[in-house]
């Protein structure tokens, strides 16, 4: 049976969902912050951050300082290790 969908409702289920990111090996959702002038890192797209069975989603406005640790990365580091 072919089943049908309504094409705005798929467009905007994508258009909602939190990008996916997944926090290993050191990787950095770069494109979701944006570096503040006095360091920290605000989030300025929802991302979903997993590691290991973990997840959580940051919304927008969300500061990361120094020793910010997400599902147990520390993601202050990886930003600035990874995103420029």
């Amino acid at each position: 049976m072919i089943k049908y969908f309504s094409i705005p409702a798929v467009f905007a289920s994508f258009l909602l969902a939190p990008v996916a990111v997944y926090a290993q090996a050191g990787k950095a959702p770069c494109g979701s912050f944006q570096k503040l002038p006095d360091g920290k890192w605000s989030v300025v797209k929802p991302v979903k951050i997993e590691h290991g069975k973990a997840s959580v989603i940051l919304n927008t406005g969300t500061t990361i300082g120094p020793g910010t640790e997400v599902v147990g990365v520390d993601l202050y580091e990886a930003l600035g290790k990874n995103c420029h």
